[in-house]
């Protein structure tokens, strides 16, 4: 049996995990997105380098998107999935070892922390992407100050949609929760550049 078929039975097996991987990647997603508006909030000056915010927004949140969006997630979720097949092993009095359980061992946790990884990754390049558009010259470098704090909000915004429809809950209110969050870290990253005098 191929990878592929191993995947579609296991995943037929433990429907819960497309739940699991859909709640890593909303998470995740966020926590990129407000550490990229973080990064705008508390970094930004009128002469500040354009390549250099980028560099910022894109090298801290891939980094923790690799290390704990990705391999912290992908240990985590591993060790849980050998927990049940050993707790499985121990109720039938038998090893399991040739069996689609254990290749789930190896299947889950790739799945999940892929998708975890995803919007860690992703969604801060497009954040730093007006940043890279005014180190080349196209945009002046207060409207990529304004268009990557806008890019973040939407990004949220589009999340707070998604959480809606998956919930069934009043579209609306979910978007405002979620870009509450966002204008909570702006508000937040602000009053500290006012405490300490940056």
């Amino acid at each position: 049996m191929g990878f592929f078929e191993d995947f579609k039975k296991v995943i037929r097996i433990y429907p819960d995990v497309k739940g699991v991987a859909r709640r890593m990647f909303v998470t995740n997603s966020l926590d990129g997105i407000v550490a990229g508006i973080g990064v705008d909030i508390g970094g930004f000056s009128h002469n500040a380098d354009p390549l250099l915010l980028a560099s910022s927004i894109i090298g801290g949140t891939v980094a923790m998107g690799v290390i704990s969006g990705i391999l912290g997630v992908y240990l985590s979720e591993r060790a849980e999935r050998i927990k049940e097949v050993k707790d499985l092993e121990r109720k039938v009095a038998s090893s399991l070892k040739d069996s689609i359980y254990w290749k789930a061992v190896k299947i889950l946790p790739i799945y999940v922390a892929l998708w975890s990884g995803i919007g860690i990754v992703l969604f801060p390049f497009l954040i730093a992407l007006p940043y890279l558009l005014s180190a080349w010259g196209i945009l002046p470098l207060y409207t990529a100050y304004l268009l990557s704090i806008s890019i973040g909000l939407g990004l949220m915004g589009i999340l707070g949609y998604y959480l809606g429809r998956i919930s069934k809950e009043n579209i609306g209110i979910a978007v405002a929760r979620v870009l509450a969050m966002g204008i909570a870290a702006i508000i937040i990253v602000k009053l500290l550049r006012l405490t300490l005098g940056v």
